[in-house]
Formats: structure tokens, C-alpha cells, sequence
């Protein structure tokens, strides 16, 4: 593989970020008027993403699905278990914990996974960890913004169903279906998903760096939290997913991409969903930002130790 084009892949992301921080340094965007953009993100660009990526054809055969399904399943089990721990041992009296939950658990799958293995190995792979990380895009919607939310929305069965009957659930399911039953919607629909879907990247990237302060006030203890973060999601992470990965009776190329899903900086999406309810995410923004910085030389470092 060659290390120069993923560094200049991971280089590019970031390039991103700083596009959104020369916009609000220049005033033309802030956290206020890049809200309907981060709408637009979350509800509307990454459902049509996950509906373009499942509705290509597949070669993979039936078995082979479900195996990449099952796997991504135990996946996303496993980091949740993960964070909850983490979260009681690290961060136990902390306000924030549930979206530190997200941050661990959600990672930059779309935006900086999908490119990477693409470098690394090629289209092939790029489909297979869209299987294998299925349950991302229903878990993000329900789970994820469960937790952003949990502590700003009433508390009642209606308000519930009303929050998981998100577009990106609903793509997600017909995303399923169409994966599942091979069933082709209409070249016009594809195509229009397809442009939209590759609109998610620039601006995610680009409302993340918009939503970076560091001038915004953060007490001593935030910025321990971040610290504590960034070591978890940087450091542990991996680690304990190189030691779990070894115990699974699957291929050196599954093992490989489970091992790259534990590698990845926390996922930008995150940001987009927690705007929408008014959420502090002062840390959680410049945990996305720095894991990503820091992603450009840990994950060639990982991938250079580990396979």
C-alpha cells in the first residue's frame, strides 16, 4: 500500500475542517447560520448516502452478507459495551457522559473510512464495510440521538417515536430492503441520491471546522475530559479492538477491516444531530477535529504496527 496517498487522503479531510475555520474567522458562517447546513447534513445528504451505497449491486453472495452483517452487529455491540464501561470508570459525575458515549461509539465511517479503503483496497472493500457497518446508520439515528437528546426532549412514548421516525431511519430501512431483496430503484432516483451523497463530505467536514472555538471558554475540568477522550478513542480503542479481533474465527481481510473500524476519529454526524437540539458540543467538536488531526499519522502508525 502506499503510505503517501493515504497521508495525502487523511491531509485532504482535514484540509476541510480548515475551510470551515477560514469561514468563520471571516465571518461568513458561525454556529448559528451553519445549523440549517447541519440540517441538511443529517437529514437529508447522509440518508441519501446510505440509500446510494445500498442500492448498488452487489457481489457478494448471500452468505457472505449475512456473515458481514453478523460481524457489524458484534461490532457495534462491542463498542457500545466498551463505552459504557469506559464512561462509569473515566467519566462517572460527568454532565456530558452520554455524548462522550456517542463520541466513542460513532465513528467518521462515510467520510474518512470509505476513502481510506479505498486507497487500500479498492472498491471491493469499500462494499464490504458498508455491509459490515449497516447497523451504523440505523444505531445513529435511534441510539445515538437518544443520547444527545435524552436530557433535552420529554419524556413520553410520543416524543420518542416522533424523534425515530427520522429520515435517516427511514432511509436506513429502505436501505436494508433494497440491500437485501436486490431490488433496484429507478436510475433517476440512484443518480440524484449519488450527487447528493458525495455533497455529505465537504460539508460536514466544512461545519465541523465552522463549530471549532478554541477561544470559547473551557474550564480546566472540560479540558481534562478531552483528554480522557481523546485517549480512549485514540489509543484504547484500537487496542482493545486488536486484542478482541484475534479471537474471531473470520478471514485476515474481515479481521482487517474490524480492526481499521477501531481505528477511525469520532464521526462528524454526531455534531450534525447534536446542533439540532441546542446541545453543548464545545468538546465534542474539538474531539472530532483533534482525533481526525491526529487520525492523518495513527492510523498509518496502526496500520504500518498491525498488519
Amino acid at each position: 500500500m502506499d503510505f503517501g496517498v493515504l497521508l495525502k487522503t487523511m491531509l485532504q479531510l482535514f484540509a476541510l475542517i480548515l475551510v470551515g475555520v477560514y469561514l468563520r474567522r471571516k465571518h461568513v458562517l458561525n454556529e448559528q447560520s451553519a445549523k440549517p447546513i447541519s440540517y441538511i447534513v443529517a437529514n437529508i445528504l447522509t440518508p441519501a448516502m446510505v440509500l446510494a451505497s445500498s442500492t448498488n449491486p452487489n457481489t457478494l453472495d448471500n452468505s457472505d452478507m449475512i456473515i458481514c452483517l453478523i460481524l457489524g452487529v458484534f461490532l457495534y455491540v462491542t463498542f457500545i459495551v466498551i463505552a459504557k464501561i469506559v464512561i462509569r470508570l473515566f467519566f462517572k459525575e460527568d454532565k456530558q457522559s452520554s455524548i462522550y458515549q456517542v463520541m466513542l461509539i460513532f465513528s467518521n465511517i462515510a467520510f474518512i473510512g470509505y476513502p481510506l479503503l479505498r486507497v487500500m483496497y479498492g472498491e471491493y472493500a469499500v462494499f464490504v464495510f458498508t455491509v459490515m457497518h449497516l447497523p451504523f446508520n440505523l444505531l445513529i439515528y435511534t441510539y445515538g440521538v437518544y443520547l444527545l437528546s435524552k436530557d433535552s426532549i420529554k419524556k413520553d412514548m410520543k416524543s420518542y417515536v416522533k424523534l425515530f421516525l427520522s429520515p435517516g431511519v427511514f432511509a436506513s430501512f429502505v436501505g436494508l430492503v433494497c440491500f437485501f431483496t436486490s431490488i433496484q430503484l429507478p436510475n433517476v432516483l440512484t443518480g440524484v441520491f449519488d450527487l447528493l451523497g458525495d455533497a455529505t463530505v465537504p460539508l460536514s467536514m466544512i461545519i465541523v471546522g465552522v463549530n471549532i472555538n478554541f477561544s470559547s471558554s473551557i474550564t480546566s475540568n472540560e479540558k481534562i475530559s478531552l483528554c480522557k477522550l481523546l485517549f480512549l478513542k485514540l489509543l484504547l480503542f484500537p487496542l482493545l479492538g486488536y486484542l478482541l479481533v484475534q479471537y474471531l474465527d473470520v478471514s485476515t481481510f474481515m479481521k482487517e477491516l474490524l480492526m481499521f473500524s477501531f481505528m477511525l476519529p469520532s464521526g462528524s454526524l454526531a455534531l450534525m444531530l447534536g446542533m439540532e437540539y441546542n446541545i453543548d458540543m464545545r468538546i465534542s467538536t474539538i474531539c472530532i477535529s483533534l482525533t481526525t488531526l491526529i487520525s492523518v499519522v495513527s492510523i498509518p502508525l496502526y496500520i504500518f504496527i498491525l498488519f
